[in-house]
């Protein structure tokens, strides 16, 4: 591999300073660390789609059924 970028080459040169690594590994660590970020992203981005479908399938809320309640609190958000 040819890096041709004097940013990347310094950050790299800075992280295996900082780390005591070689420079082979601190790119090989940071590199699997930002896949397990991509993967966990995805994952929860798939979660969160699978919840909307589920969501979006359930039937409306019946006439007279609310979740507010507040009644039960003064202007200032204590119990009244």
């Amino acid at each position: 591999m040819n890096i041709k970028s004097d940013e990347v080459e310094r950050l790299v040169r800075q992280l295996a300073g900082e780390t005591g690594e070689s420079l082979t590994e601190a790119i090989r660590r940071s590199v699997e660390e930002r896949l397990a970020r991509v993967h966990r992203d995805r994952d929860v981005a798939e979660r969160i789609r699978k919840i909307d479908a589920l969501l979006a399938n359930l039937p409306p809320v019946p006439p007279g059924v609310t979740s507010d309640h507040s009644d039960l609190y003064d202007e200032d958000g204590l119990p009244a």
